[in-house]
């Protein structure tokens, strides 16, 4: 649990501009379609389901038969997320625009590059 939670805290302080939280306009709640890039280039597609859990989001992907699980906070303009996938975990730094989600993810284990995703809200 504890090296999820600090590169959360690193990655949040990093794309945040405030020092206070901030109560997101409208949710981030929905679903969503997934189109990813890896680390290494390749290319993904899958499914996110994001649901307001009080001050926090729960975040499931479907991607490739694969299931995996995220706990996000939205602070300002960012969407912030740690979460498991296997043995391993990642965080994700997620922004609106235009009624979607964009941004870049790191693993934890292997994390020294970025992946990318956009998430299109389909309901």
């Amino acid at each position: 649990m504890f090296r999820i939670v600090l590169p959360i805290a690193a990655l949040t302080a990093a794309f945040l501009h405030s020092p206070l939280p901030a109560i997101a306009q409208g949710s981030v709640a929905g679903t969503y379609q997934v189109d990813g890039t890896n680390p290494n280039g390749g290319k993904y597609s899958g499914v996110a389901v994001v649901e307001a859990t009080g001050q926090t989001y729960l975040i499931t992907w479907t991607v490739g038969g694969s299931k995996s699980v995220g706990r996000g906070v939205f602070l300002d303009k960012t969407l912030a997320v740690g979460g498991v996938l296997g043995n391993g975990g990642f965080v994700f730094a997620m922004s609106p625009k235009n009624g979607n989600l964009e941004g870049i993810w790191a693993d934890m284990q292997r994390g020294t590059t970025l992946g990318a995703e956009v998430w299109t809200r389909v309901k």
